[in-house]
């Protein structure tokens, strides 16, 4: 029998709906067993590793760039592996949160198999990329994104109407997870609350608030007892 590394991993981000969790299971994995077998290679070279499992498989297209890297919100402007993809950050207000609903997943090989569809992404994305540029902020970031989403026409009728509750309950922004039958929305700590009922008020759905992060990936070290 092969000497081979068994990782149990639990995630409690919703699989397939464009959170990311796809990037987040690949980094730590990576990170998990270099720290396990002694490995000290540079972060950069291990999150490689995990970017070129997410391409080979057709799970994210440049996720991991951000994630071993970077915290809190921003675009990558320059495609590219670990260490090779530039990111542009935007300050982001202390009291933001995102506030999320998830109804299902949604198999993005779909998606990235067909010419049509990566043609129209490579379109938008190009137009998108533009005009977060000429405005590098939150609320063009914001803006940008919706506008990518709604050009993609992968809305369903669950997802069009929580992006309409969310608004009306004062979220500055709302738009589909991409790629997930799933929506973010932006607001403040004083109409998270409301935000949250309104699309809870959907029913059969997963709605969760959360704060930007403003902490890299990394290995956590286990507390002696």
């Amino acid at each position: 029998m092969e000497d081979g590394v068994s990782i149990d991993q639990r995630v409690d981000t919703p699989i397939g709906s464009g959170f990311g969790a796809s990037a987040a299971a690949a980094t730590s994995s990576v990170y998990a067993a270099a720290a396990s077998l002694g490995i000290r290679w540079p972060k950069r070279l291990l999150a490689r590793f995990a970017h070129r499992a997410e391409i080979f498989e057709q799970t994210g297209l440049g996720t991991v760039s951000v994630v071993y890297g970077h915290a809190g919100a921003g675009a990558i402007t320059t495609a590219g592996e670990p260490g090779a993809a530039k990111f542009v950050a935007v300050k982001v207000p202390r009291d933001t949160r995102i506030v999320t609903v998830y109804f299902a997943p949604y198999d993005k090989k779909d998606a990235l198999s067909s010419p049509k569809m990566k043609a129209r992404i490579n379109r938008l994305g190009r137009e998108a990329l533009a005009g977060f540029l000429a405005d590098p902020s939150l609320d063009t970031l914001a803006a940008e994104g919706a506008s990518f989403s709604r050009g993609l026409g992968l809305e369903s009728p669950e997802v069009k109407k929580a992006i309409g509750a969310a608004t009306s309950a004062g979220a500055s922004h709302a738009s589909q997870n991409m790629i997930g039958y799933s929506v973010h929305c932006i607001t403040d700590a004083d109409r998270a609350p409301k935000v949250s009922r309104a699309l809870a008020s959907l029913g059969g759905a997963r709605v969760d608030v959360f704060e930007v992060g403003r902490e890299k990936a990394g290995v956590l070290r286990p507390t002696r007892r």
